[in-house]
């Protein structure tokens, strides 16, 4: 099969920055995939950060552990809701994209291991419809729960730390394909 286009349409392709026509299209749709994976993994950083320090702190009693993993699995569950679709809107950056669904991934486990140790569960006492905190963790001491806490967070770090370089790496690269920089796809492992 034989496609015949003009010079003008051929033209109008090559010159097309990742799929877009337009670099003032790319900047708007690419910045906000990109700013928004940014703020969702920046949040959940402080959150880890903030849960982490109170940890090593020693201050949390069983209920605010079980409450505090509920809260973690709450967060983890909506970034893993988002960041999937986002990564569907990563058009040319293939490793960003495999590092989001690595990250995802990662996440998926930690929610996993955290929903078995803590859950809410709905039920009556006294008459009076009440929420109630079960699972693992419920049998563990503090001490043995905290470091499984931090246990499963800190298996998040390696993907955290991969993600802050790669951030960097799309910034730059960003700036070079929105300058017109046609170099840009020959080396996009920079």
């Amino acid at each position: 099969m034989k496609i015949k286009i003009r010079e003008s349409q051929l033209q109008k392709v090559l010159k097309e920055v990742g799929g877009y026509d337009n670099p003032d299209i790319m900047g708007l749709h690419g910045g906000s995939v990109h700013g928004e994976i940014t703020r969702i993994v920046t949040q959940t950083v402080e959150f880890i950060k903030d849960f982490s320090k109170h940890l090593t702190d020693g201050d949390l009693s069983k209920d605010q552990l079980m409450a505090g993993i509920v809260n973690m699995s709450d967060k983890i569950q909506s970034d893993i809701q988002r960041l999937g679709e986002l990564s569907q809107e990563i058009y040319i950056d293939d490793d960003f994209k495999s590092l989001m669904i690595a990250y995802i991934r990662a996440l998926q486990k930690v929610l996993k291991y955290f929903k078995l140790l803590s859950n809410i569960t709905p039920g009556i006492m006294g008459g009076e419809p009440e929420m109630f905190i079960g699972g693992l963790g419920i049998d563990m001491s503090n001490s043995e729960l905290s470091l499984e806490i931090a246990k499963k967070l800190a298996s998040l770090g390696e993907y955290i730390e991969s993600l802050g370089e790669m951030f960097q790496k799309i910034v730059n690269r960003f700036g070079r394909r929105m300058s017109g920089d046609d170099d840009f796809n020959l080396d996009i492992n920079m």
